[in-house]
């Protein structure tokens, strides 16, 4: 049985960015996504909001974005990521990652979900289509080494998965 690919939806709000995330968060989310917040912050955003209210499973690409989004926005000294009423899935995975101190989390929502607005609201459907693929590649490696910074077993086990991703790295040709 193939897995059903989740949708991230988004809208910008003044100085805040606005993610919504429906069904599997992946990462072919995780570049797009990690894209448009890094536009944002440069254009001006001091908040990145990330919904997982109707999240129903997020792999480690595309936790370790949402971790690395987070350690942007702390270098910045702006506003830490804000996750909205995460679903009991991610919960789950937050807990058993020994992520829940990590983030800040609240539960009631200031936006309401895409399907409980008005057409003319303007939330618009990330686009998964012309990620390059040696910025996702990069992408992929740097969320799994901030996974793999965790303290604990979580990060222990991302480390062996980085010294793995390290042996696989393609070897330029010699000269």
């Amino acid at each position: 049985m193939v897995a059903t690919l989740g949708t991230v939806r988004f809208q910008r709000i003044g100085e805040r960015g606005l993610f919504h995330v429906q069904g599997r968060g992946t990462m072919t989310h995780g570049m797009p996504l990690r894209l448009l917040a890094e536009q944002w912050l440069e254009a001006g955003v001091r908040e990145i909001v990330v919904d997982l209210r109707e999240c129903t499973y997020m792999d480690s690409t595309f936790l370790g974005t949402l971790l690395t989004l987070h350690r942007t926005l702390e270098a910045r000294s702006l506003s830490a990521l804000t996750l909205v009423a995460p679903s009991t899935a991610c919960a789950k995975i937050f807990h058993d990652m020994g992520m829940n101190d990590l983030f800040r989390v609240v539960s009631e929502p200031t936006v309401p979900l895409p399907s409980e607005m008005s057409t003319s609201t303007s939330w618009t459907e990330l686009s998964l289509q012309s990620v390059d693929p040696i910025a996702q590649r990069r992408n992929i490696i740097e969320a799994h080494e901030h996974l793999a910074a965790l303290p604990g077993e979580a990060g222990e086990q991302f480390q062996a998965v980085i010294r793995c991703m390290a042996q696989n790295e393609p070897k330029p040709p010699p000269e």
